[in-house]
């Protein structure tokens, strides 16, 4: 059968005209020249979406990468923030214990956990109280200077009277020339020189530190520097600004002094 089904086809081609395979051979031309362009544009498509699609993942990969790498960086901040934290907690710690030594009375350091809110007061409060020994007009200081004196204390809580408050009041004198005087607290971060004659005399930038002889701070503790001064001839004192030496909006850290007062606390003007 195979045999035959050959002999078939050969026969065939043999007797087929030329010109019909001349025609044929034609039409095949002509579809050919006729699809081509359609078979190049449907490459073409399936090429150009396959590259966006490829192009899609690849923005896709992009993009994931990005978010991971941006959450590394974030992480790493928060670090990088930690360590800063901990670099600036410690050297306050040692500048407060390496004062702490140069003092004659024992002491404690404690934390500053809040600050009075209130536009009349000017205080801080202390996350150390009567546990630790503290009590009522025990002095508060940092390396910079004078903080306040206790008002109250409780277990784990004490408050600080600033030396800013109005109801603060300390014997104090001029570093320079020993010139005495009394300080009040004005508000703001600024005392006021009380009874100073305009004989004596003040220049802007001197320095203010206690006596200690009213005990309300140790002798020789720095308040602040003078900042203004007015001399009117209508008064029999002059009136002088000092600016105190510490911030006490940033204050973190502070050292109590553990002895009481050999004096009554002095109250400044109500």
């Amino acid at each position: 059968m195979l045999s035959l089904a050959l002999l078939i086809v050969a026969t065939q081609l043999f007797m087929r005209p030329v010109v019909a395979i001349e025609e044929s051979e034609y039409i095949s031309t002509a579809g050919t020249v006729f699809f081509r362009p359609v078979s190049l544009g449907t490459d073409y498509i399936r090429q150009s979406v396959h590259g966006i699609w490829n192009h899609y993942i690849a923005l896709v990969n992009v993009s994931r990468e990005n978010e991971r790498l941006k959450a590394e960086i974030a992480d790493m901040q928060e670090k990088l923030h930690a360590v800063r934290e901990t670099q600036l907690e410690n050297r306050r710690l040692k500048d407060i214990l390496k004062y702490s030594g140069t003092l004659e009375r024992r002491s404690i350091g404690a934390r500053v956990v809040g600050h009075d809110v209130t536009p009349w007061f000017q205080a801080i409060f202390l996350g150390t109280g009567s546990e630790a020994g503290i009590e009522r007009g025990m002095s508060v200081a940092t390396p910079q200077g004078a903080v306040g004196r206790v008002h109250s204390a409780r277990h784990g809580l004490s408050e600080v009277l600033l030396v800013t408050d109005s109801r603060f009041a300390a014997d104090v004198m001029v570093e320079r020339n020993r010139v005495r005087a009394v300080a009040e607290g004005i508000g703001g971060n600024f005392c006021q020189l009380k009874y100073i004659s305009p004989v004596h005399d003040i220049m802007l930038g001197d320095r203010i530190v206690f006596t200690g002889f009213d005990g309300a701070m140790p002798k020789g503790m720095l308040l602040g520097t003078v900042v203004t001064i007015d001399r009117s001839k209508e008064s029999l004192f002059q009136k002088i600004t000092v600016q105190c030496a510490v911030n006490f909006q940033s204050v973190e850290d502070v050292l109590v002094i553990l002895s009481r007062p050999t004096i009554p606390f002095r109250q400044g003007k109500e």
